[in-house]
């Protein structure tokens, strides 16, 4: 590892023009150091793309189909936006969309590595039935789900 980012926030960095975090924020105990911390090291835009806190389409099903809660994450873009604004540096929020994939050799080990965990094999086939349309083959013969991830983009001028 870096030795700069094994002691960020406290290393001493040099300043840059832009500072990039892309979902590296959400493993910081203390968000308003951590951004004040890049705020400092950005000399003209700090730029953060964070988690919306929507769940994934197949965490939603699996919630449907096993009776469990569908896993909400809090919106982390606008808890950095928030922390900004408290820092007197007002930020564009702006959603985005991108895509994730997960591949695996077959059925079994895709429900597996969507759930986490071995699931019967009744829940695994309805899963997948519910995803069909997300699903396809890779050229070579790996089922892959492609899903829609929402993110927020956090534009902060310092």
């Amino acid at each position: 590892m870096d030795p700069a980012r094994a002691r960020w926030p406290e290393a001493a960095l040099a300043r840059h023009d832009v500072v990039v975090s892309a979902g590296a924020l959400r493993h910081h105990r203390d968000l308003p150091a951590a951004l004040r911390a890049m705020v400092l090291h950005a000399g003209r835009l700090l730029l953060c793309a964070e988690d919306a806190g929507t769940p994934a389409p197949h965490e939603q099903v699996l919630a449907a189909l096993t009776g469990g809660p569908a896993v909400r994450q809090p919106p982390r873009h606008l808890l950095v936006a928030g922390v900004l604004a408290e820092m007197g540096l007002p930020a564009d929020v702006t959603m985005v969309t991108g895509g994730r994939s997960v591949r695996a050799a077959d059925e079994a080990d895709l429900a597996r590595r969507l759930a986490g965990r071995p699931l019967p094999a009744p829940v695994s086939g309805r899963l997948l039935e519910l995803l069909a349309p997300m699903l396809s083959r890779t050229p070579a013969g790996d089922l892959e789900y492609r899903y829609p991830v929402a993110a927020g983009l956090v534009v902060c001028p310092v």
